[in-house]
Order: C-alpha cells, then sequence, then structure tokens
C-alpha cells in the first residue's frame, strides 16, 4: 500500500472516531497482534468505532483508499489466532466498543447483542433485570464475545449447545456499504423474524459465520431459561471402559434431548491438567509420572461429566436413568446439584483436607459453567507450558502462552474414536506435546475432540514441534475422514490450495460481494 495513500487514509479515519479510538503507534499494535500461535503480524492501525453508523464511515475510507481490514469482536480467539489478522497490512477493525444489549425478550428468551457484548456483560444484565436465563458460557472466559463465538459456530455444553444454532438474526454490514438483514424483515415481517431461525426463500444469515462477506453488526440469541434444577453426573471409568462410555453417551443425548447439556469425556492428563501446576516444559509426563499423580489425585484414565437440567421432578428420575446407564462403564458413577454441593462445602469445613477442599473448588467451577455463569475455570490450561504464571487476569495472547487448538469432528462410534484417540496420543507423544484429549458430544451423532497444543515460547523447539505434530494430526484425521470444525489464521491458508467445487463457489460469492478484497482476505475464502 503507497505510504502517503495510507497517511491520508488514516486522517480520514480519526475524523470519523476521533484520536483516541485510532491507535498507530508501532510499538502498540505490534502487542496488540501478539498470539498464542507465535504467529507475526503488522497491521497499519487499529480503529475502534463506539456506533454502528461510524463501521459505515469506516468502510467506505477502506473501500476509498483500498485499505484491507480485519474485523474482531474482542479478540480472545485464544489459540487460533487472537486479534491477529491472516494477512499482513490490514486496519484492525475492533469492534468491542460497539457493547450495546439492544433488546431482550423476558417472556420469549431471546436477545440481541452487539459485537463487543461478552460474557459476563450479558450476565450482569440478566442478573439486573432478574432474568431467569442462562449464558451460553464458554471456556474462553468472562470477556470472550458471544457474537465472535457464534460466527465461529462455538458451542458449550449448556442447553443450546450449539451457539450458531441459537442464532435467531443477523445484520451485517456488507462490502459495498448496504446493510444485510433479512429476507423476513425486509418483507415487514419483524416479529417473525425474532423468533424464526431459518426465515424465507434461500438461509443467508449462515453466509456470515466463519467469513468474510460483511460485518456483523448485532446478532439475535436464543437463551435457555434457567432451570429449577441442575444436576451433574460424573462418572469415572478405565480405559478399558472408553467404548461403553461413547455408547451410553449417545444413549443419554438421544434419549434425553433438551434435557441434557453437552457431555464430555476427558482423559487422565487433560483431568491432571487442570490439577497440577508444575509440568515438564519441553517434554511429556512419561507414564511412571503420570501414574503417580493420577494416583495421588484418586484419578481414572477418563472421567465422563455432563448434566441434567429442568424442575427435580424431571431431574431426579432422568439422573436415576443415567445412572443405571453409566454403571455399564463405570463404577463410580457420582451426581451433584448446587444443594449437595453446599451441604459437602459446609461438611469439609469441619474436616480439613486440601485435596478434597480442591476438589469441591474445582466442582464449584464447573458447576458455575454448567448453570450460565462465566468464569475463567479453563484459561490456565494454556499455561501449563509457561513458565509465567497465571495471575488474577488471564490473557494466553499477551503472557505469551504457546497454544494451537486441533478440534476435528468425529461421529459417535465406539471403534473410529478408541482409533482416533490411539493415534493422536501417539503423535502427540512423539512430538512431545501432552496429549490432552476432551471429547465433547455436541449432538447425539457427533463428537468435538478438542486437543490443545501446548508448547513453551521459551523452548527453542517448542513451536516447531507443536506445528510438526499439528500438521500430522491433521493428515492422520483426514486419512480417517475427519476434519476440524475450524482452523486458526496459519491453517487458513489451506484454503487456498484446495481445487473443489465447493472452494470455488465460496470464491465466486467473495468475488462477487468484495470485488477489492476489502473484508478480512484470507479468512476461509
Amino acid at each position: 500500500m503507497n505510504i502517503s495513500i495510507a497517511s491520508v487514509a488514516l486522517e480520514e479515519l480519526c475524523s470519523i472516531v476521533g484520536p483516541d479510538r485510532l491507535e498507530t503507534d508501532p510499538a502498540i499494535l505490534n502487542g496488540l497482534t501478539r498470539n498464542t500461535l507465535n504467529t507475526s503480524r503488522r497491521i497499519v492501525a487499529r480503529i475502534q468505532p463506539t456506533h454502528q453508523d461510524q463501521v459505515q464511515s469506516i468502510l467506505k475510507v477502506a473501500t476509498q483508499h483500498r485499505l484491507a481490514i480485519y474485523t474482531i469482536s474482542t479478540g480472545k480467539n485464544w489459540g487460533y489466532g487472537g486479534a491477529a489478522p491472516v494477512v499482513q497490512n490490514c486496519l484492525l477493525l475492533d469492534l468491542s466498543r460497539l457493547k450495546s444489549i439492544i433488546h431482550f425478550n423476558s417472556e420469549l428468551g431471546y436477545v440481541t447483542v452487539e459485537p463487543g457484548v461478552t460474557q459476563q456483560d450479558l450476565y450482569e444484565f440478566l442478573e439486573k433485570n432478574e432474568a431467569a436465563f442462562m449464558v451460553p458460557t464458554t471456556g474462553a472466559g468472562p470477556t470472550a464475545s458471544l457474537l465472535g463465538n457464534a460466527l465461529e459456530r462455538g458451542y458449550g455444553i449448556t442447553p443450546h449447545e450449539d451457539h450458531f444454532g441459537a442464532v435467531l438474526g443477523i445484520k451485517a454490514l456488507l462490502p459495498d456499504g448496504t446493510l444485510y438483514q433479512s429476507t423476513l424483515k425486509e418483507l415487514g415481517g419483524h416479529l417473525s423474524d425474532s423468533v424464526f431461525k431459518w426465515k424465507i426463500g434461500p438461509y443467508l444469515d449462515g453466509l456470515f459465520t466463519q467469513s468474510n462477506l460483511g460485518i456483523v453488526l448485532e446478532a439475535t440469541l436464543a437463551l435457555a431459561r434457567r432451570p429449577e434444577d441442575i444436576t451433574q453426573f460424573t462418572a469415572f471409568l478405565d480405559d478399558s471402559n472408553l467404548e461403553n462410555a461413547i455408547r451410553s453417551t449417545a444413549r443419554i443425548r438421544q434419549t434425553f434431548p433438551g434435557l441434557v447439556g453437552g457431555i464430555n469425556i476427558i482423559n487422565r492428563r487433560r483431568l491432571l491438567s487442570m490439577m497440577e501446576n508444575d509440568w515438564p516444559l519441553d517434554q511429556v509426563l512419561d507414564e511412571s509420572e503420570l501414574h503417580d499423580l493420577a494416583k495421588k489425585r484418586g484419578l481414572h484414565d477418563w472421567a465422563l461429566i455432563g448434566a441434567v437440567y429442568g424442575p427435580p421432578s424431571v431431574t431426579r428420575p432422568t439422573t436415576k436413568w443415567i445412572r443405571r446407564e453409566l454403571k455399564s462403564c463405570s463404577k463410580l458413577v457420582i451426581s451433584l446439584n448446587r444443594k449437595k454441593l453446599s451441604l459437602a462445602r459446609r461438611i469439609i469445613n469441619f474436616i480439613p483436607n486440601a485435596r478434597l477442599q480442591k476438589m469441591l473448588s474445582t466442582a464449584g467451577h464447573a458447576m458455575d459453567i454448567l448453570e450460565g455463569r462465566p468464569n475463567s475455570v479453563a484459561l490456565p490450561l494454556a499455561y501449563l507450558k509457561n513458565p509465567v504464571r497465571p495471575t488474577s487476569t488471564l490473557n494466553p495472547d499477551q503472557d505469551d502462552c504457546g497454544l494451537i487448538w486441533f478440534a476435528p469432528l468425529i461421529p459417535i462410534q465406539p471403534q473410529l474414536v478408541r482409533q482416533f484417540c490411539k493415534l493422536a496420543t501417539s503423535i502427540c507423544i512423539r512430538h512431545q506435546i501432552e496429549p490432552l484429549i476432551t471429547l465433547t458430544a455436541i449432538s447425539e451423532r457427533c463428537f468435538d475432540a478438542t486437543l490443545p497444543l501446548l508448547y513453551s515460547k521459551q523452548s527453542a523447539s517448542g513451536h516447531r514441534r507443536a506445528e510438526l505434530c499439528l500438521h500430522e494430526l491433521l493428515v492422520m484425521a483426514r486419512s480417517m475422514g475427519l476434519f476440524p470444525y475450524r482452523l486458526d489464521i496459519e491453517r487458513l491458508a489451506a484454503f487456498h490450495s484446495e481445487a473443489a467445487p465447493a472452494f470455488d463457489l465460496i470464491r465466486t460469492i467473495k468475488r462477487a460481494m468484495d470485488p477489492n478484497g476489502i473484508l478480512s482476505p484470507g479468512r476461509y475464502d
């Protein structure tokens, strides 16, 4: 980009938002794009509009000067690239100052939010208004954007676990500066639009997820009502019972749709990562260390965790059915709700035991997430291979954590899942990356298997080993007919090398809507 043109463009942008909302200092800009992938990206400036109409003006200036824009909500895209663009020399359009909760329907349970509204913002809003609805929580923590997560097709384990599935409507700014809204709204059906996801005619809202076809300014999200009772169930099992646990997971999800949220099956290393702070930075725990730590913590090879939502008249018999079902794979099945947890805490006050107190604390944090209360319980995982210990303010990007996510989608078929876990574990250990596996049943048919590839940035070989490990995992997964549900900014380059009708269609749509390639170049196009 010509420097004189850039200077003129930045001057015009400054007139739109003011000098306090346009950052051009190279030292500050370099810090903004720091991320856990160890990937360097140069940005020409960061701009933070505070009103939606400012976004239209920004896009107009960028189009006039052929200045590429990369849009973020809050930038808390841990393990996928943070706030860093896919390509160099973009204007970072930071929408975190668009924080309005535009509309809330307390009767039907939906809310319209701007990109900067975080999990914590919505939680505080619901609490202030005494609204008995749950925040769609994720492990990204309280400061993560609700809209950003939904547009990346993220998920959680509370009801409405498919967060894009809960998106009822989208308002977006198209590359030519016009506003997109649904066909129902265009035809005068704004009330219909608020409650029906699929609209009329071809479904278009999906074009704005995992894409660069527009700038989403607001979205309407369906919220799950907070039930009278939430009962968590946990089964501890040996490796030989993994297949039975997978079958039980499918049966539970099939039998109780809407009553049971996402179910996690977590391996022993991943469980230990939530409890132990001292891990070798440059190698994996060997089997003897793993065995000793697991024995100290009383851990089995796997833990299966889920929750039942509803009134006690529903949760009690459902939990009883689930406990009976899980006996096929576990000799130790525990059920716990908030009332039982409070009782256990009162009892433990009279029996000083650090291990039990920590277990109850962990159970409490997990219960918060299941109840739709945001917390940061999952974020310390990113610090596992970082000699800098996490503080009260957790920011894996800024704290130089090394993390790349690998999250393939796997049919809930016992032998296939077993094969995947065996191969993934072998690949990770060969590259000295801890195989921390969680299988999340995001439906009655599909697991999302999440593996955080953690490494130390202080290690000369850490990042290289993580990259090689991820490459081999991707090759292995594709050989099995599997692929991740999303990719980080480095892996997105693979989309450019694929020759297939689907990719040709994506590029054709992109060229038609954004002929100058202004919006987020490189994102899935």
